[in-house]
C-alpha cells in the first residue's frame, strides 16, 4: 500500500498547526492582513460600477422533471448530478456570501456599549439571511473542489473569501473581515428528497469575533415543499442559539414550523439572557420582513434591529436580491482587480449559462465534472490527499468543534496579484 501523501499547496496545515506562512514565505500576520483589507475598503469603488440588473433568458428545456425526481427519491442529493436546467447562474461559493446581505447589522452591533444590546443585534443578523430564499426556486452550481470566490464590498465595509474545501461531502469555508469584526463559518449540510419535499439540514457553525468578545451560532433547517405537485414554498424551522462565549450571555431565536403554528410560520420569537440566565431583551419578528426588540417590561420602547430590503424590480426569473445580481459580475466593478484563477466568476459553465447559452453551458458542466473525477482518480492512484489552499482544519476552543478556518495570505496575494500557485480546476 502506498504511503499517504498530501498536495503541498503553500500554507497547507493540519488541526492545531501554527499559523502558516504567506505566499512570500514570511509569517502571515493578522494585523498586516487586516491592514490590506482596510486599504481595499478605503479605496472604494467607482460610482455606478455595480451592475443593477441581470439579463435572463427563457427556460427552453423540455426535460422530464417527473422522471428525474422519481429516480432520486430517498437519495442524498449532494451525490446526485443535477441537470443544468435546475441551476441559477451562481455557484454556492457565491451564494453563501448572501449570508452577508445585512452586514450593516454587525456594523451597528460593533458600536453598542452594552453587551446585551450587541448580542440582540447579532441574533438579528443570524436571522437575516433567510428571507432572500423566497422565490429562489433554482439551485446554485455545485462548486468544484478548490473553487474560490472573493468579494470586496466597501459599501458594507467588509472583504470576504470563500473556498470549496471538500467535495464529498460538500464543505464550503468562508472568512470575512469587517472594519470592527471578523466572521467565519464552515457550511456542511445533510439533504434528502422525500417525494414532494426536500429537507436541508446545515451542520456547520458560524463564528464571530467582535472586540474582545467571541460568538457562535447554528443555523435552522429548511424544507422546500411541493417539489413535484403544487406551488413551491419553503419554511425554516428550529432553534438558533447565539452564544457570547466571553461574557457567558446567550440569545435564542425560534424559527417555527407551519405544522406547529400554521400561516404564521414566518414569525420569529426569542430572547436575550444575561450571564445568570435571566431574560433581559425580547426578540420578535418575521424572517421575511425583519426583527424588533425591547427590554423586558418595556414593550412600548421597541427598536428595529433589521428590516429586509425589497427585492429589485428586475430580480430576474431567479428571484435575485440586489447583492445576488452583483455577485457574478465580470469584469469586476473594481478597476484592474486581479481574480484568482479558481474564482467562480471565471467558471465557464456558469458564465455561459448566465449568458443564456444553455447547451454550451451543459457541455462545459459535464467537462468540469469529468475533469474533477479524473483528478480525484489520479490522486487516489498516487496516494495523494487534497489540501485546501486558503483554509485548514482547526478545533475551536469555545464550541469544541472542528472546522476549516482561514490560513491568511489571500488578501496579500490579491494585492500583489500573485495567484500563480493556485490549482488549474477549470
Amino acid at each position: 500500500m502506498n504511503e499517504s501523501k498530501t498536495v503541498d499547496h503553500p500554507e497547507s496545515g493540519g488541526v492545531g498547526t501554527e499559523p502558516p506562512t504567506s505566499v512570500s514565505g514570511k509569517r502571515t500576520d493578522g494585523a498586516m492582513e487586516a491592514g490590506i483589507v482596510t486599504e481595499f475598503l478605503d479605496a472604494g469603488i467607482p460610482p455606478d460600477s455595480r451592475r443593477q440588473r441581470l439579463d435572463t433568458f427563457e427556460d427552453r428545456h423540455s426535460f422530464s422533471l417527473w422522471g428525474f425526481l422519481k429516480s432520486v427519491v430517498g437519495r442524498d442529493l449532494t451525490r446526485v448530478t443535477m441537470p443544468i436546467h435546475f441551476n441559477e447562474p451562481l455557484s454556492f461559493t457565491q451564494r453563501i456570501v448572501e449570508d452577508l446581505e445585512y452586514a450593516y447589522i454587525l456594523n451597528d452591533a460593533a458600536e453598542c456599549v452594552d453587551s446585551l444590546d450587541c448580542l440582540a443585534r447579532i441574533a438579528a443578523f443570524a436571522s437575516s439571511p433567510y428571507g432572500s430564499a423566497l422565490d429562489r426556486h433554482y439551485k446554485p452550481f455545485n462548486p468544484v473542489l478548490g473553487e474560490t470566490y472573493d468579494a470586496i464590498r466597501p459599501e458594507e465595509g467588509y472583504c470576504v473569501v470563500v473556498e470549496q474545501v471538500c467535495h464529498h461531502p460538500p464543505v464550503t469555508a468562508l472568512h470575512c473581515i469587517g472594519r470592527k469584526w471578523e466572521l467565519w463559518q464552515e457550511y456542511k449540510l445533510e439533504t434528502r428528497f422525500r417525494g414532494n419535499y426536500i429537507r436541508v439540514i446545515p451542520t456547520g457553525v458560524v463564528h464571530l469575533s467582535m472586540g474582545k468578545h467571541r460568538y457562535s451560532w447554528n443555523k435552522p433547517q429548511t424544507t422546500i415543499h411541493n417539489i413535484m405537485i403544487g406551488r413551491l414554498w419553503l419554511e425554516h424551522e428550529g432553534e438558533v442559539l447565539v452564544q457570547n462565549h466571553t461574557a457567558g450571555e446567550s440569545a435564542l431565536v425560534l424559527f417555527q414550523s407551519y405544522k406547529s403554528i400554521g400561516q404564521k410560520f414566518k414569525r420569529l420569537k426569542g430572547s436575550v439572557k444575561d450571564a445568570a440566565g435571566t431574560e433581559q431583551i425580547i426578540l420578535q419578528g418575521n424572517w421575511q420582513e425583519g426583527m424588533t426588540c425591547h427590554r423586558v417590561g418595556l414593550e412600548d420602547q421597541a427598536q428595529t434591529l433589521w428590516k429586509s430590503f425589497p427585492k429589485p424590480a428586475n430580480a430576474s426569473r431567479y428571484g435575485y436580491t440586489k447583492l445576488a445580481i452583483q455577485l457574478n459580475q465580470y469584469p469586476p466593478a473594481i478597476p484592474d482587480e486581479q481574480l484568482c484563477r479558481t474564482d467562480s466568476r471565471l467558471r465557464p459553465d456558469e458564465r455561459l449559462y448566465e449568458q443564456g447559452r444553455e447547451n454550451e453551458a451543459g457541455q462545459e458542466k459535464s467537462r468540469l465534472e469529468d475533469k474533477q473525477r479524473s483528478a480525484k482518480k489520479q490522486r487516489d492512484q498516487q496516494g495523494v490527499t487534497w489540501q485546501p489552499r486558503w483554509f485548514y482544519p482547526q478545533t475551536d476552543p469555545d464550541t469544541n468543534t472542528t472546522s476549516h478556518v482561514y490560513k491568511g495570505g489571500y488578501w496579500a496575494a490579491k494585492k500583489s496579484k500573485q495567484f500563480e500557485d493556485s490549482p488549474d480546476i477549470f
